[in-house]
Formats: structure tokens, sequence, C-alpha cells
């Protein structure tokens, strides 16, 4: 998995940090977005779940020239860039599962058409267009499999998400990247939400809480990358989670366009539920959609109650991530679901941010229901599931079940690794990768070696300018890659040639490296 987030979040333990510490992470509009459009913004509470520096880029990794990558969405280049993070999380080079991959993108936001100026060329549709987001990746990776971009407004990264697991099922791909991005760069949308009376008018994402008064706008992006269970125990991959069973519905005919159906929503995790053959008091966590409007998390709830209330005595927590990040939109259903693999993964529920005191539309006694106020040790008390919802305001519903990941295969030992490579697309690149290996490496014991050892030299794709470090021990490696990070010699580091091939060693052990240090700048086109 890989993630963006509102608060300078770019890795999966800082998303981790900020939701166990139920950190709210919005804040004020960016500059760069406020100076391009002046008075549009005004009157409307613009405070939102920024990303920083959202116009910065690193298009030389990707063979993209400066002129396309000015006219290139930041929602492309952020795709680029999380998707590139997820195969080095998972371990798995490109390379070996490029013709089998598929790319599953959910995308609602057009506002950089209204950044571009001059005379348009030919980078414009190309560089914008939603089809162009999933296919860019595809193209610019080299995957081969299916090709989706799919706009569900506030459901389609989970949507796609739930593509994507049909498209393993059929064995349409061997692999699938899944997930959504959300950037809000230009007012236009804003204002027409506001208009509404949807965002809150301080701003403030509150879920489930007696001050919700609406939601905030949030940025962010989430790819996870899929595999079958039987192919990725078989290939001795890391498996976080698994997800059981996804399903999607549609609200049909409400009272309006946008108003939710309670029956539609608690229908389908029964049929969700049924078809992956958990039972509802089997699910501990539900990470539900949760925007913090008074009106819609009542109606929520009142499906979750349907659907998974209990009254044995065995608790269930119930969630929103929004209430860190703001509503991420066509991001928001990857974002959760990665919340909750999160919280399988670590055993622990996460508090609720930004809540104090139930919604007084909401009655939850004798339900089993709690919105956790602090971190709750994911014991046998709690059954061992989560499960996930997100709803778009098109009236398109999704909804997926996971389980904790089962316990690995045992493995051969690793042998005791005669060093690694580390490479990077330039010498900067190269140097930078080295300072945070070596900083790494400095505080690896030295029983973890080995998986480091193998992870570096089995799961990283070979880039241009690559060295092999010749080290029995982290503490070698570690003072070989500072005298690389600084610019100077080691004798345990010397040059790799292009095709030069290193030794692999026997067995597979997967470990969380340092991921890859952009060389970004600033690409962006002067508003019209």
């Amino acid at each position: 998995m890989a993630v963006r987030a509102p608060g300078g979040i770019a890795d999966l333990d800082a998303y981790w940090s900020a939701i166990l510490h139920a950190r709210d992470l919005t804040g004020d509009l960016p500059a760069d977005r406020r100076d391009a459009f002046g008075a549009a913004w005004d009157g409307m509470v613009t405070r939102g779940g920024y990303l920083d520096a959202a116009f910065d880029f690193d298009p030389k990794f990707f063979g993209i020239a400066p002129k396309e990558a000015r006219a290139l969405d930041p929602q492309h280049r952020l795709l680029l860039e999380v998707a590139w993070e997820a195969f080095e999380h998972a371990a798995i080079p490109v390379s070996a599962v490029a013709a089998s991959t598929g790319v599953f993108v959910g995308i609602t936001g057009r506002d950089y058409w209204q950044w571009l100026s001059g005379d348009p060329n030919s980078y414009w549709t190309i560089g914008n267009g939603h089809a162009f987001a999933a296919g860019r990746v595809a193209y610019t990776l080299g995957l081969g499999g299916p090709v989706f971009a799919l706009d569900t407004a506030c459901s389609s990264s989970l949507v796609s998400v739930h593509t994507a697991c049909r498209a393993l099922v059929a064995g349409d791909c061997d692999v699938a990247l899944a997930g959504g991005v959300n950037l809000v760069l230009a007012p236009g949308t804003t204002r027409a939400v506001a208009q509404t009376g949807a965002l809150s008018p301080q701003g403030r994402s509150r879920p489930f809480d007696a001050d919700a008064n609406g939601f905030v706008r949030g940025e962010g992006c989430g790819l996870l990358l899929l595999k079958r269970l039987a192919d990725a125990r078989r290939d001795r991959d890391r498996v976080l989670a698994v997800i059981g069973g996804t399903g999607i519905n549609h609200d049909g005919r409400t009272a309006t366009f946008t108003t939710p159906n309670v029956s539609a929503q608690a229908g389908l995790i029964d049929t969700v539920l049924a078809a992956a053959g958990v039972s509802a008091r089997d699910v501990g966590y539900h990470e539900a959609h949760g925007t913090g409007t008074p009106l819609g998390d009542p109606a929520e709830l009142e499906a979750v109650v349907a659907a998974l209330g209990r009254r044995d005595g065995r608790p269930l927590y119930v969630g929103s991530v929004k209430g860190n990040l703001g509503h991420t939109e066509s991001a928001a259903g990857v974002l959760g679901l990665v919340k909750a693999v999160l919280c399988l993964h670590h055993r622990t529920i996460a508090p609720q941010a930004n809540y104090r005191a139930l919604n007084p539309r909401v009655d939850l006694s004798g339900t089993g229901i709690e919105i956790p106020g602090s971190p709750v040790p994911w014991d046998d008390r709690l059954g061992p599931c989560a499960s996930t919802s997100s709803y778009g305001m098109s009236g398109t519903n999704a909804f997926a079940v996971l389980s904790p990941a089962p316990p690995p295969e045992p493995a051969a030992a690793v042998p005791a690794p005669r060093g690694f490579p580390v490479s990077a697309a330039t010498p900067g690149a190269l140097a930078e990768l080295a300072g945070r290996y070596a900083a790494h490496l400095a505080a690896l014991p030295g029983a973890d070696y080995p998986a480091f050892a193998s992870t570096a030299t089995g799961g990283r794709t070979r880039l241009k300018h690559a060295v092999w470090v010749e080290a029995a021990d982290p503490g070698g490696a570690a003072t070989a890659l500072a005298a690389l990070a600084a610019g100077e010699t080691h004798p345990a580091v010397r040059a790799l040639g292009a095709d030069e091939p290193v030794p692999v060693p026997p067995g597979r052990a997967v470990v969380s490296l340092p991921g890859y240090p952009w060389q970004r700048g600033t690409y962006l086109s002067a508003p019209v």
C-alpha cells in the first residue's frame, strides 16, 4: 500500500501515527491556490485537508519532459509516484509482474483545466482527461492488464477496489493496482458544494459528533497492490490483510437525487457478508463513510445498526478517517480501507478524531456499537474482521469486508548476505537514498540484516545509477552508505554496470525499507 494525506503525510507509518493519535490534519487553503484565484475564493470557508506542495513532481524519473509535466494534472502526477511506492512497499519489482498487472483508479475532479493558459497544446487532453490518469500509470510502468478510470463521486476509489477484485477473480489480471486520488486546485467545486449547505461553516470535520455541521474538503491518494491470496502465499509476499468480499449497489429512487437510502446501504452490507461467509458479529471494526453531516451520519448509522448491530454483548467499534483528513472524495474509500487494514495489522482500533459526544439524532443503546474515544486493543472480545463503506453522492454505494492476514508459510532461514544493491534514477537521488538507507541501517538489529538485504536485492527495480554495497552486517553497510551520501568513495561501494547481475540470496524475506527520494520541482501553468 502507499498513501499521500494532508499534514505532510507521505508514508504508511506517518499515516498510522496520525490516525492513532486522532490528529486533525486539516488547515488553511495553501497560498498557491489562494493567490492564483484571488477573490474567487471570497465568501467561502476554505479550511480543509490539503497536501503539501501539490504541484511538485519528479518528471525525469518517469521520462516526462518539463513542458508535458506542466500540462499534466497534478492528480495524474500523484498517481505515478504513489503507484511506484506501492510496488516498493510490496517489494515487487515492476518488471516482474508488469504484463499481468491491471490499474483501477477512482478520480472525479478536473480542477487543473482552470490552470492551463496560453495556446492549447497536444498535452492538454492526454494530461487531464480521467481515462489518461489510469492509462498513464500503465503506460509509464509498462503494465499490460485491464486499465480503468472510474467516477462514482465519493465512492470512486472503493468501487475501483471492487472492480479490481472482480478482475482478479475472473483471471483478467494477476496483480491489480487499485485506489483513487483527489486534489482541490480551484474554487468552482467548493463554491458549488457550499451552496448545497453540505460544508461545515467552521471548517471542521466531526463525524458522528453532536457538533457535526458538515464536511470539509480534503485531498489525498491511496493505492493498494492486490493479488489472489493463493498467488501471494505461493510468492511469499507480505500479506497485510485479506479482502473477503466486496460489493456495490445504488440507492435507486429516493426523496432527492442525493438523499441516502438506508435500506440500500444495509442491504449491501448483508449481501456482501453473506457471500463472504462472514457473520455480522465477526466484524469488530467498521470504517464508515462518516462525512460529519448532521443528517447523513444518522442515516448511515441506522444502516450500520440494521446490518451489523448486535445484542450479545460483543462490541462493534465504528469510526471515520474523515475526522482526520476531511472528505477526500474520490480518494475517500481507499484511504478508509487503508485505515481499516492498518487497524487489523496493528491489532488496535484507532480513536475517532474530533469526537466528543454522540449526535443526538442517533440512539446506539442496546446495539453494541461504540465510537472509540481512545485506542482500543483488538482482543478476543471483538470480532476478527473489519469492514468499510463508501457512499457516492451519485447514489453508488460500495462495501468491503476484511480479515486478518493468515500466518505466513514457514520460510527457510535467509542466509547471511554478502551485500546488496542500491539504485536511483539520478546521482542526486542515489546519494539521498544512500543517506536514508544509512540512517535506517544504523538502527537495525543485526538479526534483521538478512531480511533487509533480501528486500533490497529482490524487491526493488534496478534503476540507471546503481551501486553494490559489500557488507556482512548493518553497521558496515551504514558506514559505507554514509560515505556515498557524502560524496566520498568507500572500498565497500562499487558501481554496477547496466546489466551486471548481482547475487540473489535463496528464499525471500520482505521488510519495509526507506522510500524513494523524489527529486521534485514545481510544475504548473498560470490559471486562466
